[in-house]
């Protein structure tokens, strides 16, 4: 009885994640201000919110074998076998135990369906991506030029055109301030298009068009390629791969959706101050107002250029210690009203 009121409790903090508490963390304000700990407790509710659902199968699978829940886990095996649930009695009789019983198939039923379910979409969706961006590979280096940053802009210590200095450092790895280094190659598409990305894989590409190097000055440009390669190196197709996967699993969900386009909102934030800290927040503004006029309606960009003209206060130290420890309750939530029986 303790083990069915667990699963059902566990079925209650599943739809609970996948609720209420994306869409009041989608409206929240503070993310902004700890783009950071925000994404982390993002990723702790998609992980407890699974945990929970595929914990909650298991446990209504076995509330009727034991009275604890790895007791249960342990006999489920054999219970689920035909002629395998077989015990000898006090007096060498041999009887037949019992079944799971309707409720405990249906945690078999649930626990498979959404195992299956998850797994496969996962799969499906991780495939067909890097099916795309293999592609996409393929294009750009049929069509980009491959160069090196201080051949398109001045970088400190090195002229335009010029060789990087030998200071021990690969190409494309930051210079001694933190900054940009001249060697870091890039990619450019001689297009009028204004387009400026990254494509993430084992040897990410920053990528520019001939259209975006029209648009900004030396000191955007090269915000803009730091924020893409914060991108690269924070590998934040990462971050949001599991979201992407979330919405493609439950599209008629709508925090499933408002999830998708926080996080992929709060990356893009991430690099911001990433690019700020090393380029400074004017020139990454006034690239993103070049961006914003080149593509119009853009909702992200102009919360992003709001957020760089008018930077919010930093999260206090408390609350960012308490957004960690939430995502960390969240995640443990579920394997702790496991382990209670």
């Amino acid at each position: 009885m303790l083990l069915a009121a667990e699963g059902l409790a566990l079925i209650a903090v599943a739809v609970v994640l996948a609720g209420p508490v994306p869409a009041a963390l989608a409206r929240a304000a503070w993310p902004a201000r700890s783009p950071r700990a925000a994404l982390v407790l993002w990723q702790a509710v998609g992980l407890g919110g699974g945990l929970a659902i595929l914990g909650a199968g298991v446990t209504l699978a076995v509330s009727g074998l034991h009275r604890s829940w790895l007791g249960g886990v342990a006999a489920l095996p054999g219970r689920l076998l035909p002629g395998h649930a077989l015990a000898r009695g006090a007096h060498g009789a041999i009887r037949h135990l019992a079944g799971p019983g309707p409720l405990g198939w249906a945690g078999v039923a649930l626990t498979l369906a959404a195992g299956a379910w998850l797994f496969a979409v996962l799969v499906v969706s991780t495939t067909r991506l890097l099916l795309a961006r293999r592609e996409h590979r393929r294009r750009l280096d049929l069509l980009a030029g491959e160069l090196r940053l201080g051949e398109l802009i001045p970088v400190p210590s090195v002229a335009v055109g010029g060789e990087p200095p030998d200071d021990g450092r690969e190409p494309d790895e930051p210079g001694a301030d933190g900054g940009l280094s001249p060697g870091l190659r890039v990619r450019l598409l001689d297009h009028p298009l204004v387009a400026a990305y990254c494509l993430p894989g084992v040897r990410p590409r920053i990528v520019l068009s001939q259209g975006v190097l029209d648009v900004l000055s030396a000191a955007q440009l090269a915000a803009v390629v730091s924020h893409e390669r914060a991108h690269a190196r924070g590998q934040h197709d990462l971050v949001i791969l599991p979201f992407r996967a979330w919405r493609q699993t439950f599209p008629f969900l709508p925090a499933a959706r408002s999830a998708l386009a926080a996080v992929e909102l709060l990356v893009e934030m991430l690099a911001d101050d990433t690019a700020s800290r090393r380029c400074g927040p004017a020139p990454l503004l006034a690239a993103l107002h070049r961006l914003a006029d080149a593509a119009p309606g853009d909702v992200q960009v102009a919360t992003r250029a709001a957020r760089l003209a008018a930077p919010p206060a930093r999260l206090p130290w408390l609350a960012t210690a308490a957004a960690y420890l939430a995502a960390l309750a969240l995640v443990g939530l579920p394997p702790a009203i496991l382990l209670a029986s």
